[in-house]
C-alpha cells in the first residue's frame, strides 16, 4: 500500500502534467495558479486510498479520478474566496485578489469542466458520475444555506450540520466513494466508507471553525477571526448561542452584528464570551465524538485491518492539523 506522502507526491506529479492550454491566458493561468497555490491534497489522496484497498495498482485511470477530485475542489474554493471576499487563501493571494471576479469566475469553471473531461474515462464511469453530481449539488446546496443563514440571528446543531455537511463533508464522502466505486468494491464496503468519510469531513469541519478563530494566522494561510467578521455560523457560534442566557445571548447577537467595531477588538471580544462558555472543551469533545463514529465505519469495511492501515493514519493526520 502506497503511503500519504507517496500518493501526494503522484497526485502532484499527475497536476503538474495536466495538459492545460496557453491561451487564452486569463482562463488557463488562474487555474495553473490555483493548482500549484498548495494544498494538502486530502481530497485525492482519499480517492486513491479507497481505490487501492481493493485493487493491485493504481493507473493513469484511477489518478485521473483523483485529479477531478481536486479540480472540483479547487473550483468550489475559486468560487467560495469571490463570495467571502478572501484575500488569502493557503498563505497567498486569491484568484480573485490577484486577478478580478469576471477571471475568478471564468476560470473557476474551467475547471469543473476539466473535472467531468476527466471523469468521463472513470472505470464504472456511469456509477462514479452519479455519485460524483450528487456531491457537487449538495456542495452548492451547502454554500447556499451558509448564505442564507448569515441573515439569521441564530441557528440551531441541527441546521449547522445540514450546511457543513453539504457543503464540506459530502465532497470528502464523494471521494472516498469514487474511488471505492472505481474499483469495483461491494456496494456494503462503499458505503461504510463513504460514512467513515462523511463524519471524518464533518470532524474536518469542526476543528475548521475552530483554527479560523484559535490558529496562527502564519500556519493557517489566511487572517483568522474570518468567521466572525464574516458572521458565519460556526461551530464555536451555535454551541456558544446554545447554553447562554437570554439577556447573554441578545448581547452576544448584538457584538456579532456590530459592524463598528475595530476587527481585532471585534475578534477579542467574541473570543471573550467563547472562553466564558469553555467552547474550546465544546469542540475538543465534538471531534472526539465525530472521529470515533468515523472509525467505527471504516472498521465495518471487509478487507484485512492492513490494507486500512494508510487511511486510519490519514485520518490521524486530517485531525491533528495545525492549518
Amino acid at each position: 500500500m502506497h503511503t500519504f506522502s507517496q500518493l501526494t507526491q503522484m497526485v502532484e506529479q499527475a497536476l503538474s502534467q495536466l495538459a492545460l492550454p496557453a491561451s487564452p491566458n486569463l482562463l488557463y493561468a488562474p487555474m495553473r495558479y490555483a493548482l500549484q497555490s498548495g494544498g494538502k491534497r486530502i481530497r485525492p489522496v482519499m480517492t486513491l486510498m479507497c481505490a487501492e484497498i481493493f485493487i493491485q495498482n493504481i493507473d493513469n485511470e484511477i489518478v485521473n479520478i483523483a485529479l477531478a477530485v481536486e479540480l472540483f475542489h479547487t473550483f468550489t474554493l475559486i468560487h467560495d474566496d469571490i463570495m467571502d471576499h478572501a484575500d488569502l487563501r493557503r498563505g497567498v493571494p486569491t484568484v480573485v485578489k490577484k486577478w478580478d471576479t469576471n477571471v475568478a469566475i471564468l476560470s473557476g469553471d474551467g475547471m469543473l469542466i476539466e473535472a467531468y473531461r476527466l471523469l468521463c474515462g472513470a472505470p464504472n464511469a456511469a456509477e462514479v458520475l452519479k455519485v460524483f453530481n450528487r456531491a457537487a449539488i449538495e456542495v452548492c446546496e451547502g454554500q447556499q444555506l451558509d448564505v442564507d443563514f448569515e441573515l439569521l440571528p441564530t441557528i440551531s446543531l441541527e441546521q449547522y450540520y445540514e450546511m457543513v455537511g453539504r457543503k464540506t463533508a459530502v465532497l470528502l464522502a464523494a471521494a472516498a466513494s469514487i474511488g471505492a466505486v472505481a474499483a469495483g468494491a461491494p456496494a456494503a464496503d462503499v458505503e461504510h466508507l463513504r460514512s467513515f468519510a462523511y463524519k471524518l469531513g464533518l470532524a474536518f469541519q469542526v476543528q475548521d471553525d475552530y483554527l479560523d478563530c484559535y490558529s496562527n494566522a502564519e500556519e493557517f494561510g489566511k487572517a483568522t477571526g474570518g468567521d466572525i467578521i464574516e458572521q458565519k455560523k460556526t461551530f464555536l457560534f451555535v454551541s456558544t448561542t446554545a447554553v447562554l442566557k437570554e439577556k447573554e445571548l441578545a448581547d452576544f447577537i448584538c457584538l456579532m452584528q456590530n459592524t463598528t467595531l475595530e476587527r481585532t477588538e471585534k475578534i477579542t471580544q467574541v473570543k471573550a464570551v467563547y472562553a466564558k462558555v469553555g467552547v474550546e472543551k465544546m469542540v475538543h469533545n465534538e471531534v472526539e465524538k465525530l472521529f470515533a463514529e468515523a472509525m467505527q465505519h471504516l472498521a465495518e469495511v471487509n478487507v484485512a485491518d492492513d490494507k486500512k492501515t494508510e487511511i486510519k493514519n490519514l485520518a490521524l493526520a486530517i485531525m491533528q492539523r495545525k492549518k
